[in-house]
């Protein structure tokens, strides 16, 4: 493996330049950072990349070129031209190469860590809370199936005028074994298949779209070149269905919701780190999520809204954990953010 190779498969994002600050190699991780190429990057003055010109990254690069100092700034928020912000540690050391001076910057973006820490914690919580909300529609469903045929066989006996109250009892055991096997979770493994995840996205929203209470203006943001996915198809279209379901109810009418996709390298999904993965981004301008809902939105149960179960999203995390993928939610400034990340196979 050569140093580009090497330099590609840290997870953290490394930039070069030489002493006149000019870009002169940028990782695979950078180039997602900063959502550009290394050839467009190439050659681009450092300062260049930010919102702002001076900045606390940009005086550590001058340390480093005019004093040969080396520096570390830690949970600084930044701007980028590209209009995205970014909550980072920043590495700025002075380094020699064929005894030219060059300054390597290593970028560490503390959210993306924040959620492979936090999506650890969710997995343990969730395995917990699984164990017991199964155990609790086992002990319901079995005595569930001995009242729908009492009722049934009650219904046989009594008046036409009673049957009525059996059809009450029939209807609402339905219901509450439909709710149940919502609780269990998918009862069939994936089925993998090579999908086109825009495919995917396109289906979404013919289903949505079907809906007319409210005029939503959707976006539709895409990468053409990304590279087809190995999935359930119909386990990643009913997840992705109930979060953009949840973003157009959080939207007013006349508010948009943006479906985005991009690829990342170097992502890090359940403690295996992939090397390129497709996101899918579904992002609304609409009421936002409470605080205190916030660190809950994947349990089982746990909802706030008037008629709803609490299992959409943690039905969706599960079958797209199902798929080696995971969901991810961002709070914007007036944005609420949820990602779909699925690796992509080589």
């Amino acid at each position: 493996m050569n140093i580009d190779g090497v330099l590609d498969s840290i997870s953290t994002s490394i930039i070069i330049t030489n002493k006149y600050m000019e870009i002169v190699h940028i990782n695979a991780s950078g180039e997602n950072f900063l959502q550009n190429s290394k050839e467009k990057l190439k050659n681009i003055k450092i300062n260049e990349i930010f919102a702002k010109k001076n900045n606390l990254i940009i005086n550590q690069v001058y340390d480093a070129i005019a004093l040969d100092q080396s520096s570390i700034s830690r949970d600084i928020n930044i701007s980028l031209k590209t209009k995205s912000k970014h909550n980072i540690d920043c590495n700025v050391q002075t380094i020699y190469i064929d005894a030219e001076k060059y300054v390597l910057l290593e970028i560490n973006q503390i959210q993306r860590q924040k959620n492979i820490q936090e999506y650890a914690s969710f997995l343990e919580r969730n395995n917990a809370t699984q164990m017991i909300t199964s155990s609790i529609a086992h002990e319901i469903k079995n005595p569930l199936g001995g009242i729908r045929g009492a009722a049934q066989l009650l219904e046989a006996e009594i008046k036409e005028s009673h049957k009525e109250y059996t059809e009450v009892i029939i209807n609402e055991v339905d219901r509450l074994k439909n709710y149940v096997d919502k609780m269990l979770g998918p009862k069939k493994l994936p089925e993998f298949k090579n999908i086109n995840i825009h495919f995917l996205i396109d289906r979404v929203l013919k289903l949505i779209k079907i809906s007319k209470e409210k005029e939503i203006n959707f976006i539709k943001n895409f990468d053409p070149s990304i590279p087809e996915v190995k999935i359930d198809k119909d386990m990643l279209i009913q997840s992705l269905l109930n979060i953009v379901k949840n973003a157009k109810e959080a939207t007013i009418d006349g508010g948009s919701i943006e479906l985005k996709t991009r690829v990342e390298r170097n992502y890090t999904i359940n403690s295996i780190k992939h090397e390129l993965v497709a996101v899918i981004s579904v992002i609304d301008d609409g009421v936002g999520i409470d605080s205190d809902m916030k660190n809950k939105l994947f349990l089982p149960l746990v909802t706030n809204k008037t008629n709803g179960s609490g299992l959409g999203l943690s039905i969706s995390q599960r079958l797209v954990s199902l798929n080696k993928g995971i969901i991810i939610f961002e709070d914007a400034e007036t944005k609420t953010i949820f990602k779909i990340i699925i690796p992509i196979s080589k």
